[in-house]
């Protein structure tokens, strides 16, 4: 109980702050996701010496890869599910603003750091799957489950659910779409046009039941990995630096001056990107009838796949272009991808990053409705509500192209920090 009144207490007190006091506001997100870092780390270096660094075991991940489901959700198409909530536009602009405000070496604290946490991935799996429940033909589990489960705490379960919620289905959901809508509007495009038929082809894939999700990520997410592995090969084969620049950047990480600043923008990104101790992977995992230490290694190779494939091309793509000598001003990161993407690729690079944002963010929208509409499931399985809830997104969607994203930005960001919180105290409580 002492647990749920301080996250209210936190979450009522941020609210007031972000309408009142900007600044005291990100004074408290930033104490908020210190917080959140020390426990996940904490708990990745205890459960990676516990489970005997399970993460840096590659051939696992490949047997991990050959198990079959007992139901119609295969293990891939959980992946898919997982992949699709991590790959957003955080591949592109979080690993931006982290190679600029953090310089090269950051980059390098990011992959370790990520190798580290990716562990209470695997944790919270093995829990979600264990303590999940058969929700008419579904499977439904999360950190919702283990918490009212093992720790008997009834009000916390409800509050992670809610957030769960209001963060994923809500916020998220929102930076998405309007992500997609300045995206696409730059080449003239209504932007009327664009919500309608963004929220048309939303409503048509969520209006049935959930494995028409799984169907779709499991047939997006390997695309667009595919199609931004190219674009990665392309700028590989035509620089000639790319061991000069890695070796800068191990260079550039351990300078003795700057070695604490770059070690927490790494680890912040590393985090953010990787969404390892946030508790989404044990909720898409939870949908898959797969034995639970399989699953859950599935869901590290997850993690690895972001960070080792996803953002480290996006760190290839910019800094072998010239972004150090621009002078971007109030960024939020995608202008940096933007004049990379137009370096390496010149005027078909809008065009590129335009089709790359919107399979990220379209996959992270439809993964963000999946872990609401299981959250909502905690509460009620009524057809009617489920509907509502589906109506809920659509407009969410909608009303999201006209509106500035910077305000969601910063509370969701603070949600994902108190989730985290939530989520790695009970593991630690549970998983002692």
């Amino acid at each position: 109980m002492k647990m749920f009144i301080t996250m209210i207490g936190l979450i009522i007190v941020a609210i007031i702050l972000n309408i009142f006091d900007y600044n005291s506001f990100l004074d408290l997100l930033s104490i908020t996701w210190y917080i959140a870092s020390i426990l996940i780390i904490y708990s990745g270096i205890k459960y990676s010496f516990k489970y005997k660094f399970i993460q840096f075991k590659i051939k696992e991940f490949i047997k991990a890869i050959k198990s079959k489901s007992k139901n119609n959700i295969s293990p891939l198409s959980s992946l898919s599910m997982s992949l699709a909530a991590k790959i957003g536009v955080g591949s592109l602009s979080g690993v931006a603003l982290c190679l600029y405000f953090g310089g090269i070496g950051s980059i390098f604290w990011m992959c370790i750091i990520s190798l580290i946490v990716s562990i209470n991935t695997y944790v919270e799996c093995i829990l979600g799957i264990k303590y999940r429940d058969k929700v008419g033909n579904s499977l439904i589990g999360g950190p919702s489950f283990y918490i009212k489960k093992c720790l008997n705490n009834k009000c916390l379960s409800i509050l992670y659910g809610i957030l769960i919620i209001i963060t994923y289905s809500g916020l998220f959901l929102s930076i998405q779409s309007n992500t997609i809508v300045s995206v696409i509007s730059d080449f003239d495009i209504n932007i009327t046009l664009i919500v309608i038929v963004l929220s048309l082809v939303t409503f048509i894939i969520i209006k049935k039941e959930s494995k028409n999700i799984f169907l779709v990520d499991s047939i997006l997410v390997p695309f667009m990995l595919i199609f931004y592995l190219l674009m990665g090969l392309y700028v590989l084969f035509n620089s000639s630096n790319i061991l000069d620049i890695l070796k800068l950047m191990v260079r550039d990480a351990f300078k003795i001056k700057s070695i604490i600043p770059l070690f927490l923008v790494g680890m912040q990104r590393a985090i953010f990107i990787s969404e390892s101790g946030i508790g989404t992977s044990a909720i898409s995992a939870s949908a898959c009838d797969n034995d639970p230490d399989k699953q859950g290694k599935l869901e590290i190779l997850g993690i690895h796949i972001t960070t080792f494939l996803v953002c480290f091309i996006t760190f290839l793509i910019i800094v072998t272009s010239n972004y150090n000598i621009v002078d971007f001003g109030n960024i939020n990161g995608i202008e940096i991808v933007m004049y990379a993407f137009n370096y390496h690729f010149g005027n078909f690079g809008k065009i590129i990053l335009a089709i790359i944002t919107t399979m990220f963010a379209f996959s992270t929208i439809i993964s963000g409705y999946f872990f609401g509409e299981n959250n909502v499931r905690i509460f009620t399985n009524n057809k009617k509500v489920i509907k509502m809830f589906k109506i809920f997104v659509i407009v969410i969607i909608f009303i999201s192209g006209y509106i500035s994203p910077n305000i969601l930005w910063n509370l969701t960001d603070y949600f994902i920090a108190i989730l985290a919180i939530i989520n790695i105290s009970s593991i630690i409580r549970i998983n002692r």
